[in-house]
């Protein structure tokens, strides 16, 4: 194939030869062939009918003459055809144009022929693979979205093949259970995720036609591991995946039920303390007025000048003991009836070391230094002052019945972050280890004669006010009580 600069020998009748016959018969590939000068000497009939060009114009032009409509994928305008191998023209690239606001993408392939006498040709052919890109482009677009869904779940979603490897765990996973994805993704096998044997029991319902259909499982509850290897119960859907009818994997959504459970605990202590306000209301109007008798007839009748001292002692016991049944009832009356606080904005440093000085006395019949430890930027927070000083007169009884003689009570006021911290902090015998889950369990105590409502009282006050408090003992060293209370109370 040879031609001169000014003429063109074949006018656009087919070359003779087996070459020039198949690339004539391209109807879907575009092809341009260059002489040493990078002159036209041939384009097949689709590209002269692709581009809109007349053989009789092109034929012996130079190639950079026939316009400049082509665009790397980097934007860069790279001309109408290659006169070079180069970065803009490798062997094989991608080459964009716009026709009628209509972007067409072509896969372009430049080689190079050489002949006898040094003669050299560039062949170069184009490919529109548009509808190609758009397909995949649109492949892409759903995959990304499906990506997206799936990770801005709030449910935790974990895909398995079928032996057991995690392909994926989404960021809902990720929270609930503890895990990075890099940690588990290819790395664990999904059954190191459940309790023992739950996985295997999982699999056996997702085959079993009872439980949503045969592949299905549809709301059952069971349990997963939390990293550290805490259980957390979790509600779990899950399916067989196919392709080509074959099963190739396991994909499991599941809710966490932690919080439905809290709140359901919430809902069942609700109902029991309004049975037990009734109760306890019932109770108090029964037995209080005959207590209030039998207490005020046994304080006359110890006074009486000439008795007995062992009908003194007698009378004493009687009359402590009424004080003490009405102490329970009145702190029974408090943990039922559950009044919503009446919150002011108020400093509670100094309704600190009010109740401080009411309790001087006490102090210093024991022996007991207090300290108060506190900054001097805590603002004003929201919180009912009476209910705030039961909690605090309440905590300060329990560390000095705790130290007996002597000692340092201590208390510090902090911030942190949004909070208010309070560490009330004794010197006492401490509590064992067994006993800490308890403290505040109704009718639960470690004291001879104690109700058993006191804690259960002062953490119920605390969570009235969106707070929390937790001890930290240990028999022996003394205790720490911590109370953490919003700067922004609801």
């Amino acid at each position: 194939m040879t031609t001169s600069q000014t003429s063109c020998p074949w006018l656009r009748q087919p070359p003779e030869g087996l070459f020039g016959r198949l690339l004539d018969s391209l109807a879907d590939t575009y092809v341009l062939v260059l002489d040493q000068d990078h002159r036209v000497t041939y384009a097949n009939v689709s590209f002269l009918e692709h581009f809109g060009l007349g053989w009789e114009n092109i034929c012996g032009r130079p190639c950079d003459l026939l316009g400049k409509l082509f665009r790397g994928t980097d934007a860069i305008e790279v001309g109408f055809c290659p006169t070079e191998l180069s970065p803009l023209y490798p062997a094989k690239t991608i080459l964009t144009r716009e026709v009628e606001g209509k972007a067409i993408v072509y896969e372009s392939t430049i080689y190079q022929l050489h002949g006898a006498e040094q003669a050299a040709w560039t062949v170069w052919s184009l490919r529109d693979v548009s509808d190609r890109f758009r397909l995949e482009s649109q492949v892409r677009q759903m995959d990304d979205l499906e990506r997206n869904l799936v990770q801005a779940s709030m449910d935790g979603i974990i895909a398995n093949n079928m032996l057991g490897d995690i392909l994926i765990f989404n960021d809902g996973a990720a929270k609930i259970l503890g895990y990075a994805p890099e940690e588990v993704i290819g790395k664990l096998k999904v059954y190191k995720l459940y309790p023992n044997n739950v996985a295997h029991e999982i699999k056996r319902l997702i085959y079993d036609p009872g439980h949503g259909g045969a592949g299905i499982l549809e709301n059952y509850e069971t349990q997963v591991l939390h990293k550290d290897g805490t259980p957390i119960p979790i509600w779990l859907s899950a399916r067989l995946l196919h392709e080509d009818s074959r099963e190739v994997g396991i994909v499991g959504y599941f809710r966490d039920l932690r919080e439905r459970q809290r709140l359901e605990t919430a809902v069942l202590r609700n109902e029991r303390l309004a049975t037990l306000g009734r109760m306890v209301a019932r109770i108090s109007h029964e037995i209080k007025n005959p207590l209030v008798t039998i207490g005020g007839f046994a304080g006359q009748l110890r006074r009486t000048a000439g008795l007995p001292e062992d009908a003194r002692r007698k009378l004493t016991l009687i009359y402590q003991e009424v004080q003490r049944l009405e102490k329970f009832l009145a702190d029974m009356s408090t943990f039922s009836r559950g009044a919503p606080p009446q919150k002011v904005m108020a400093d509670l440093p100094a309704l600190i070391r009010e109740v401080a000085e009411l309790m001087d006395d006490s102090f210093k019949e024991r022996g007991v230094a207090f300290r108060l430890e506190t900054r001097t930027d805590i603002p004003p927070i929201s919180f009912d002052p009476g209910q705030i000083r039961q909690v605090l007169i309440n905590l300060f009884k329990n560390a000095l019945e705790a130290m007996g003689d002597g000692g340092e009570l201590r208390v510090q006021a902090d911030l942190r972050r949004d909070h208010l911290v309070l560490t009330i902090t004794d010197m006492g015998h401490g509590i064992p280890a067994d006993q800490l889950p308890n403290l505040f369990t109704p009718f639960f105590t470690t004291k001879e004669g104690g109700t058993g409502l006191g804690l259960t009282i002062v953490q119920g006050l605390i969570t009235q006010h969106q707070g929390d408090i937790s001890i930290d003992s240990e028999a022996g060293r003394g205790t720490t009580c911590t109370i953490r209370l919003p700067l922004a109370s609801a």
